[in-house]
């Protein structure tokens, strides 16, 4: 029975996926995909801006900086969301760092003995 309503529940969540105003028919593909979000001016908005540029800094660079991490994620906590406080009268600034093990991250962090990073500026 509890099989029954789990394959219910999966099958009503994939139906609500599909009918998503987010899903649209992407006429180059021919097929489902996501459709691009409409700015809005009220709560959160669809469409934000982002710079995701590639930055020289590498990560302890930014911690030695006072860059602090916010937030991580990935199955070894390998990306890494840092933020800097500008002051009251400035915004955050926020980075997106992935850290990589040996063999350009073909070993994982764990085993690694040489560990690199990438960062990005988001704003």
């Amino acid at each position: 029975m509890t099989r029954y309503f789990s394959s219910l529940a999966l099958a009503a969540g994939l139906t609500a996926a599909a009918l998503s105003p987010a899903l649209a028919v992407d006429p180059a593909l021919r097929s489902m995909g996501f459709g691009t979000p409409t700015p809005t001016t009220k709560g959160h908005a669809a469409s934000v801006s982002t710079a995701f540029e590639l930055m020289p800094d590498s990560l302890q660079d930014l911690l030695n900086r006072n860059y602090v991490i916010h937030s991580s994620a990935g199955e070894e906590g390998n990306i890494l969301i840092l933020q800097k406080d500008n002051g009251s009268t400035r915004p955050y600034t926020w980075v997106r760092c992935e850290l990589m093990g040996d063999r350009n991250g073909d070993v994982r962090l764990t085993y690694s003995q040489h560990v690199s990073s990438l960062c990005w500026k988001l704003n």
